[in-house]
């Protein structure tokens, strides 16, 4: 090997060390920054909200920041409200019916038990006398056993579910403090934005400060363009989810839709949530049409977004619908449900690297100079 490519494959070690601990050294960062990063997105998209207060109200910026806080958090308290409110609505009407549902079910299942269950416990038991001693001892060795292993998981369970709440008990504090030092650092961001526009403007003279100011511009776009895509996609599910409501003659049907988009926001689950549920509890009550429609119109749903999302979260964030779904499905395998997020965005800040030239600043180093020979 020459020395020139000696050279090329140690500054290509060097490279991917320095990756290395550039992407270890950003994750430890995050570990004990996360609450200013997430303070830091939530200003993103507040921003613009505080600069029409200044601009048209003509507020002062720490009351015009106070103000777009408190109309955000509002907005987002008030949806939960609407979503929780309804939630206890629906399971108040179903506990006033539920006495009359549990009687229904156990007619169906005593009638099950004695048409179905009820000729093959006779069998089971005329087989279970006709057995020799050594055979029957195994059996009820075998029930018992049964019987003990059930018992046990019972317990690991309840003892599992029983820590479960100690710990989320025990985390309300540190969710409390971690609740303040975000919309503390939020409203401290927003408020002085402007201040750091104007140092990153004076560092832009410096060397690679535009390359970074890009990288911002593209992330900034991307979270924008997530938020509109997700806005897009729920209204969707809202629109289909209601007109099967209507279908389906469900009383309150804006009510439904409004639910379902909310729960359209979880991954993996989605609308199945809440519809799932309900086309087994209308299937046990015996509502076949309502149990069939709603399985039919989650299977809508699930196939809309399946299908749009690709191809709205990547014309919104500028990503090829390819490339977006190859983002989604590698984030929600390195990330778990955060990936639904983090997948996107970490694929639109590769594309702004790419655009600011900075892996063709790389490549170029670890080329190096050339000679008039190596050309």
């Amino acid at each position: 090997m020459s020395p020139a490519r000696l050279w090329q494959l140690l500054r290509f070690l060097l490279v991917i060390i320095g990756l290395v601990f550039v992407i270890w050294g950003l994750s430890v960062l995050f570990t004990y920054t996360y609450p200013f990063v997430f303070a830091l997105l939530l200003s993103l998209l507040t921003v613009p909200l505080v600069n029409w207060f200044e601009r048209e109200t003509k507020l002062p910026r720490a009351l015009g920041t106070l103000v777009s806080l408190l109309i955000v958090m509002s907005v987002v308290s008030g949806v939960i409200a609407i979503v929780v409110t309804q939630l206890i609505r629906y399971l108040t009407i179903a506990a006033e019916k539920l006495p009359a549902q549990i009687e229904t079910f156990t007619e169906y299942i005593q009638r099950m038990f004695n048409e179905k269950l009820a000729p093959l416990v006779n069998d089971a038991y005329e087989s279970i006398q006709r057995l020799n001693p050594g055979q029957a001892n195994s059996l009820e060795g075998g029930i018992t056993e049964i019987g003990v292993q059930l018992g046990a998981a019972i317990g690991v369970l309840s003892r599992g579910v029983a820590g479960l709440l100690q710990d989320i008990l025990s985390a309300l504090p540190l969710v409390l403090l971690l609740f303040i030092v975000i919309v503390l650092a939020w409203f401290f961001i927003t408020k002085d934005w402007p201040d750091y526009m104007r140092s990153i403007a004076r560092l832009n003279e410096r060397k690679g400060f535009k390359e970074f100011e890009l990288v911002m511009t593209n992330l900034r776009s991307a979270l924008f363009g997530y938020v509109r895509a997700q806005l897009t996609l729920i209204s969707i599910t809202f629109g289909i989810v209601l007109i099967g409501m209507f279908i389906l003659r469900v009383d309150n049907p804006f009510s439904f839709a409004l639910l379902a988009a909310i729960f359209d926001l979880l991954p993996y689950l989605g609308v199945g949530t809440l519809l799932l549920p309900w086309a087994a509890y209308a299937a046990v009550t015996g509502e076949w049409f309502l149990a069939i429609g709603l399985v039919v119109l989650y299977i809508v749903v699930i196939v809309q977004r399946n299908l749009a999302e690709p191809k709205i979260v990547g014309s919104h964030i500028g990503l090829d619908p390819l490339a977006a779904l190859i983002s989604i499905f590698v984030g929600l395998q390195l990330f778990g449900v955060l990936g639904f997020i983090l997948g996107p965005v970490l694929a639109v800040l590769l594309k702004a690297l790419y655009n600011a030239q900075v892996f063709h600043y790389m490549w170029k180093f670890v080329i190096g100079p050339t000679t008039p020979k190596e050309r």
